[in-house]
């Protein structure tokens, strides 16, 4: 009961989830007009007392029904973290569910999706955008970010400011700009994988092609990348993201990831779901976590694992992942880990661990 009157408390401000936003604007503002009233008529009389209590009912009533106010609402991440050159910034597309009840034993569940950009110096917002299902976010190119749009039988593109989040080419004008790419684009972003600032790609007609920002030409290594990607990322969601390297051959991380969890202190674990989630090739360490106990609210560890002397490095709790996501995210970066853990985000300094910031996502606000 305490955690609903928290999250009740929390919801009556805006936290840039569109569904929320809207209608606590819509409370707030009717609330606004019925006060005006009250001062513009210069007395309160039992109709307008009246229609004040039976307002904020209403309001309480819609806010609790459709503002999620006080309901629980689990994130789970959508795409892999992606940073600003500068490594200042991370972005990534997150996915709220909410419970909308049960109907012949079958749960309802809406889906709410954002992409939510943290300035990773402050640990504050920087900006949010209001996102689909629809959508995937497929990283950093052409001077931004790049998302791809399923338009029923047809696939778009549109970029965004890493920095504001504005759109720098809408649909629109990214058609108009590169037809030829758009012509032969599918409906499905996984025939798409971004790699050393070109994108390849399964075109529409079978063919498989390269674009480098400005031309599309005809490449056959865009076969062998997408399968790559496939099966990497199917063990470990979002590599690329962290490691831009193009691959010719899988078998290298995937061999390197079994030994991984075969290694007896990983299996010291087995019986708690352990989770590759990150490997480093060159340096020849990985990220794995496991849950302290087979409760869904237990805590989730997470630690660095080192092949070559074949031991933990290290070890750091970073709280709950809640049953959306069941293992957090993690992005390698030059003197961070950046970690999605399912309803909140964080960041662990590299030589330290030190948690250098806890960011709420659903709040869009730092833990204070």
């Amino acid at each position: 009961m305490g955690n609903f009157f928290q999250r009740y408390i929390d919801s009556w401000r805006f936290n840039g989830w569109f569904v929320h936003d809207i209608f606590l604007g819509i409370i707030i503002g009717v609330g606004l007009l019925l006060l005006l009233y009250a001062l513009f008529k210069r007395r309160l009389n039992l109709a307008l007392i009246i229609t004040f209590i039976l307002y904020a009912f209403l309001g309480n009533l819609l806010m609790i029904v459709f503002g999620l106010a006080g309901r629980s609402f689990p994130i789970n991440s959508e795409s892999p973290i992606y940073t600003d050159d500068a490594q200042k910034i991370a972005v990534q597309m997150v996915e709220g569910s909410e419970n909308n009840g049960t109907t012949n034993g079958i749960t309802q569940i809406i889906s709410h999706h954002q992409i939510v950009a943290i300035n990773l110096q402050t640990g504050e917002k920087q900006w949010t955008k209001s996102s689909s299902s629809k959508e995937t976010l497929i990283g950093n190119f052409m001077g931004g970010l790049l998302v791809h749009h399923r338009d029923d039988e047809y696939g778009k593109l549109s970029l965004l400011d890493i920095q504001t989040g504005k759109e720098k080419l809408s649909e629109k004008e990214f058609t108009e700009k590169h037809k030829q790419l758009i012509d032969v684009l599918d409906n499905g972003s996984h025939n798409i994988v971004l790699l050393q600032n070109n994108l390849y790609l399964e075109g529409v007609d079978g063919k498989f092609y390269r674009f480098d920002g400005k031309n599309l030409s005809e490449d056959h290594k865009a076969e062998t990348y997408l399968s790559t990607k496939f099966f990497i990322e199917s063990d470990i969601p979002g590599y690329f993201a962290s490691y831009n390297q193009p691959l010719e051959d899988y078998q290298e991380v995937r061999e390197f990831s079994s030994n991984v969890l075969a290694e007896p202190s990983i299996q010291a674990y087995k019986n708690l779901e352990p989770a590759l989630l990150d490997v480093d090739l060159q340096q020849q360490t990985a990220i794995v976590s496991y849950r302290q106990t087979k409760r869904e609210s237990a805590d989730s560890i997470v630690l660095s694992y080192d092949m070559k002397n074949h031991r933990i490095i290290w070890e750091e709790n970073i709280g709950v992942v809640n049953a959306e996501q069941k293992n957090p995210g993690v992005r390698t970066l030059e003197n961070y880990y950046a970690i999605q853990a399912g309803d909140e985000f964080l960041l662990l300094d590299k030589d330290t661990k030190k948690e250098m910031f806890r960011y709420q996502l659903r709040w869009n606000r730092p833990v204070r």
